[in-house]
């Protein structure tokens, strides 16, 4: 069994700090958050270029964009009528391929089972 490495010197969070923790999960927990996230790992990418890539609505794009943006993983820039995201937050990618290769482990246990 695997236990994560524990650092007993960061003390217990209080609720307040676990409903922020909580904050960030939710902030990932939209499938097209993630794969805004995964258009932007190559680069900035203005809004439209989001659109097309991810064949959905400029409204739904751009509200997805501002979640992010206002959630701190994003930064942008304006750039005459167009707006270019990119990724601000680091740790994001990083987060994120935690969580794909936890699915990819667990993926990879799953016993196949036969039966007539």
């Amino acid at each position: 069994m695997f236990r994560a490495p524990v650092d007993a010197s960061v003390p217990k969070q209080n609720r307040q700090s676990l409903e922020k923790i909580a904050e960030v999960f939710r902030l990932l927990a939209e499938p097209t958050r993630l794969a805004i996230l995964q258009e932007l790992k190559s680069g900035p990418k203005t809004v439209g270029s989001l659109v097309e890539s991810l064949e959905s609505s400029q409204a739904n794009i751009s509200k997805q964009l501002r979640i992010l943006y206002d959630g701190g993983f994003l930064s942008r820039e304006r750039e005459g009528v167009s707006v270019r995201y990119q990724i601000n937050d680091e740790l994001v990618l990083p987060l994120c391929e935690l969580v794909c290769a936890r699915l990819n482990k667990r993926a990879n246990e799953v016993p196949l089972y036969y039966s007539i």
